[in-house]
């Protein structure tokens, strides 16, 4: 998991040990797996996402 954001290796981690995939995460957010992969790689910021996604995986996030 190269190049991912603390942001994005954290939810990353949870996804594995909740066996959650990012098309899931995708669906939820009504925006595309390669978008979640760009948020998680901070080459999008998705501030408008990242609460939701620390919702969804039941994660701590402070923006």
């Amino acid at each position: 998991m190269q190049n991912y954001t603390e942001f994005g290796l954290e939810a990353r981690r949870i996804m594995l040990l909740k066996n959650i995939k990012m098309t899931e995460i995708a669906r939820q957010l009504g925006i595309s797996v390669t978008y979640v992969g760009e948020i998680f790689k901070g080459t999008r910021p998705g501030e408008k996402y990242k609460a939701r996604i620390a919702e969804i995986l039941e994660m701590k996030f402070i923006s």
